[in-house]
């Protein structure tokens, strides 16, 4: 496979390079690549990988490629010696500049009538096209790529002048053409061959051709307008025309993010937006435009995460626009994932708060889809303070509109509603309900790939605390390949940790250890803490197991620190921190960390953590002699 040009490569179009440049290891492939130097590839070098730098042609190599330009037509020494001289290298000017001392018909021309740079060799070749270079500049008008039709629709020409200029065109190698007319499409050779023919049109020409450009995509090529939205966009927002190129923006982003291509969409709607601003104020215009800023919340939510600075800022200005406009609906659209943003970042004692008032929104405005979204950050909010009654009432409360088919569309989605539900129930000592529960959020995943990446991640996560480790790892590896493959930031982060704890686990210790590194930092980096005290704690573990106790007590150590005001999962970890001073037989620590753990655990209802706690107790009682007493506290 051949790709030329990655840095003007589309964000998914350069995430399939990426699969295939990273996971192309085990398949006889070869994939060949060229750009320009600044680019920088978005896949670590590996070592089947290798990069060339390619420098400019020397001065021989410059005199084969213009003789094998010429071909059969000789040129003078001193036009070779100039065009040796003048292009420096560069391979397209080599070629431009000759074919232009060739079209010149000189085979000897003095030294001023030969192009300096290569945007003068190119413009001198489009000056000596005649008709053809108007074709030309229409063609660079509509695209890099144009069809007979959409160019005949354009421009109006007799169809053999036409036909006429555009074998010129191909003959003189400034178009690649694919098919037979009027059926065939165009290609220009390279870009900056468009370039030279689209900036020799006058600024007002050009915005003239992208209006008729677009109205004849509008009214003469539903297919085009239907398939890409973007495109008709594109010339509408060159013609000038505010109001249509909004529209069809946001068009473009629905239709991009049908096809989970989550940064493309989030792209057309910032264009969308960018737009409306231009447009005078009115109630309709707020709308739309807050229709959009809601939208580009979603999109950021999904490529950047619920915690990055860009998706705060992002929500808050549409908090701003829904306040002012009135919509009851939208501003529940937005408290949402502002209320998730606040619990997610590490102020888990902001949550309840938040989540009440979302609630109280929700019930006001009726839709069944942000009532149930509002319970389950009700739940979300109660299980991290600690509070896993109230989180099991909510769920209850919830349950009839959590499979609401609206509910799925939502970012944070049914996923994460079942997903807190079954960690709730399991922590509670409830794993039957847990399974129960988890069963359901594996039948979302046929919703959306979306929807479909962050079940495995829950799934996995159950399926840790259940010490059922191959199927944690099985789902982890599929929840980070499809948040690889759709760029979810967020769960990109803390998949990996997913993936580390369950190798660890299953005696790939080093690996665990450096995927769960890798993790928290990423979860840190993006600014999100939930549950970071606890997968900390399992790196402190792992490394426990690997035999370097003191780094894993002061892993433990950061663990407690990592984000205090969440309740939940504190039993553990300092069970954790317990089995770690066992180890360095520090074991009247050990013994103050298991019942402070238990004891805890007790306090917020953690049944599980309240077993596991005593189960280590039990086992160092028994150590002391002690049987009786932990056999009770066992039974």
């Amino acid at each position: 496979m051949v790709v030329e040009d990655l840095h003007w490569l589309d964000p998914s179009t350069l995430e399939l390079q990426q699969l295939l440049a990273e996971q192309a290891t085990t398949v006889p492939v070869m994939l060949l690549y060229t750009a320009r130097p600044e680019f920088r590839a978005p896949w670590p070098m590996r070592a089947h990988h290798a990069q060339i730098t390619l420098n400019r042609l020397s001065a021989r190599d410059v005199r084969e490629m213009v003789a094998l330009v010429a071909a059969r037509n000789a040129l003078a020494s001193e036009s070779v010696d100039a065009v040796v001289e003048r292009t420096g290298g560069v391979p397209l000017f080599v070629e431009e500049l000759t074919r232009a001392v060739l079209e010149s018909g000189q085979t000897k021309p003095s030294g001023r009538e030969i192009p300096v740079t290569l945007y003068d060799s190119l413009m001198a070749r489009l000056d000596r096209l005649g008709p053809a270079k108007e074709v030309i500049q229409v063609g660079a008008v509509i695209g890099s790529e144009f069809s007979y039709e959409l160019l005949r629709a354009v421009h109006p020409m007799a169809e053999p002048d036409l036909q006429a200029a555009l074998a010129r065109l191909t003959e003189a190698e400034l178009l690649y053409v694919s098919g037979i007319v009027p059926d065939a499409t165009y290609q220009f050779k390279h870009a900056l061959i468009r370039d030279a023919a689209y900036e020799a049109l006058l600024k007002s020409r050009r915005r003239e051709l992208h209006r008729q450009v677009a109205v004849a995509i509008d009214e003469k090529f539903p297919a085009l307008k239907e398939l890409h939205p973007e495109v008709l966009a594109r010339h509408w927002t060159e013609a000038g025309e505010t109001d249509p190129a909004a529209a069809e923006w946001q068009r473009a982003g629905k239709t991009a993010e049908a096809s989970n291509a989550f940064s493309e969409a989030l792209e057309s709607y910032r264009q969308a937006a960018k737009l409306l601003e231009l447009l005078p104020q009115s109630p309709e215009r707020d709308l739309r435009e807050l229709e959009l800023a809601t939208s580009i919340v979603q999109m950021l939510f999904i490529t950047a995460g619920y915690t990055a600075p860009q998706t705060i800022d992002a929500i808050e200005r549409a908090i701003v626009l829904a306040e002012k406009s009135g919509s009851l609906k939208q501003l529940v659209d937005l408290m949402i994932p502002r209320t998730q943003t606040y619990i997610s970042s590490g102020n888990p004692q902001a949550g309840p708060a938040f989540a009440d008032r979302v609630l109280e929104l929700a019930l006001r405005e009726g839709t069944a889809a942000n009532i149930g979204h509002a319970h389950g950050l009700q739940i979300l909010a109660r299980f991290c303070m600690g509070d896993l009654v109230g989180a099991e009432e909510r769920f209850m409360a919830g349950l009839k509109f959590f499979e609401d088919p609206d509910l799925a569309r939502l970012p944070m989605g049914p996923t994460t509603v079942f997903g807190f539900g079954s960690l709730n129930a399991w922590t509670l000592g409830r794993a039957d309900v847990a399974r129960e529960r988890e069963a359901r959020l594996m039948a979302l995943g046929n919703t959306s790939q979306y929807v479909k990446a962050w079940s495995a991640f829950w799934a996995a996560v159950l399926r840790l605390r259940l010490r059922e480790y191959e199927q944690a790892e099985a789902l982890a590896a599929q929840a980070l390949e499809r948040a690889e493959q759709l760029q979810l930031t967020q769960l990109a982060a803390y998949a990996p940790i997913t993936l580390g704890v369950a190798r660890s686990r299953l005696g790939r210790v080093a690996e665990g250890i450096e995927l769960t590194g890798r993790g928290i930092a990423g979860v840190l980096e993006i600014g999100a803490h939930l549950q970071v005290g606890l997968l900390t704690a399992e790196q402190a573990a792992a490394l426990g197991r690997e035999g370097a106790t003191g780094e894993a007590l002061e892993t433990v150590e950061r663990a407690l620190r990592a984000n205090p005001e969440e309740l939940v999962d504190e039993p553990e970890i300092l069970r954790i921190r317990g089995e770690l001073r066992l180890k360095q037989d520090q074991t009247e620590l050990a013994e103050a960390d298991f019942r402070d753990a238990l004891a805890l655990a007790q306090k917020i209802g953690a049944k599980s953590w309240e077993l596991r706690a005593t189960m280590s107790l039990a086992r160092l009682l028994a150590s002391k002699g002690r049987r009786e007493e932990a056999h009770d506290m066992l039974a």
